[in-house]
């Protein structure tokens, strides 16, 4: 005879700790209680259930086979709870609350100094709890609903996730005064040579769409005494400030140049970026994450608010 199902959302987290950390002592350090008390949690809800959820023996510890069932379900009782907890605070104050933010590190420098005041003004009973992270990161991380929402670039395409598109970048040559495509006013794809270009390292997704538009991946035809790729856009433009070659920056990413560089806009069509919020489907937290999107629009500069697809050669991410 089947036992009566008995738990408690406290022990469904205990759970959904250990899978993430893979380690009970590290899992309770994130739910910020003793390891004997989550051990004692987790036991008395196998004990309760009449199965075993993990298996011990393994480093890491891994599912069992029943566990990995029952996981999945666990996080949706986790996420619906969760939209108890936002349709209470919601009664009180609809702008109030936590969110976390993933925000792609190609994005974030730029976008944050102009963000954040924004939303303290317009929003301040909003906690924001902001997280860089890569493209892959923000999936994997939405999925785990460790964050609420992410700021990268789309489309993305991806079953159970929702995409809000809000602004469009244009790319740019940054080079130096003294390089050969300094004196073009304007500049093709096709002009583009792949020898002295730098590029961000892999799990960039701003990397795939500067190999698309240097066309990169047909080889190199010269050898380079010096081979760097970088996690930052900032270390580029310093490596092209100082060293030379050239490298491609999103407009956002156009200010504070160094004195011995110049930017060299492109030919029609223009390639550029699709910039846009991401998130779960029928989030409990889609005011919230609405505003998030009013208040980037807001404090970008206007000429990237008018700037329509239509005029541009939006790159795909991969």
């Amino acid at each position: 005879m089947l036992t009566k199902v008995n738990f408690s959302i406290t022990q469904l987290e205990y759970v959904m700790a250990v899978y993430k950390n893979g380690h009970f002592a590290k899992a309770a350090e994130a739910c910020f209680v003793t390891q004997p008390t989550l051990s004692m949690q987790i036991q008395k809800l196998e004990e309760d259930l009449g199965i075993i959820i993990f298996d011990r023996s393994k480093k890491p510890i891994l599912l069992t086979e029943v566990g990995r069932k029952l996981i999945e379900q666990i996080q949706l009782i986790l996420f619906e709870v969760k939209k108890i907890e936002g349709i209470l605070i919601k009664s009180t104050d609809a702008m109030a609350g936590r969110l976390v933010l993933g925000i792609i590190p190609t994005v974030a420098p730029y976008l944050l100094p102009k963000l954040l005041p924004v939303i303290e003004q317009k929003f301040p009973l909003v906690e924001l709890n902001i997280k860089e992270l890569q493209t892959d990161r923000i999936v994997e991380s939405l999925n785990n609903d460790e964050i609420d929402v992410g700021i990268l670039a789309t489309p993305l395409k991806i079953a159970k996730i929702f995409e809000l598109p809000i602004f469009y970048e244009s790319f740019f040559v940054l080079c130096q005064k003294n390089h050969a495509y300094s004196s073009l006013k304007k500049i093709k794809y096709s002009s583009l040579k792949q020898e002295d270009v730098w590029l961000l390292e892999e799990g960039h997704c701003l990397r795939h769409q500067v190999l698309d538009v240097c066309s990169i991946k047909k080889g190199v035809s010269k050898k380079r005494r010096f081979q760097f790729e970088s996690g930052s856009l900032e270390t580029l433009k310093n490596l092209v400030e100082s060293y030379g070659g050239y490298t491609l920056l999103p407009q956002l990413a156009t200010e504070n140049l160094g004195k011995h560089c110049v930017l060299v806009p492109f030919e029609k069509p223009i390639p550029a970026r699709e910039i846009g919020l991401v998130y779960r489907r029928e989030h409990y937290k889609s005011e919230l994450i609405q505003s998030l999107a009013q208040c980037i629009s807001e404090c970008i500069p206007e000429h990237l608010r008018q700037t329509k697809s239509k005029d541009l050669d939006v790159l795909p991410i991969q």
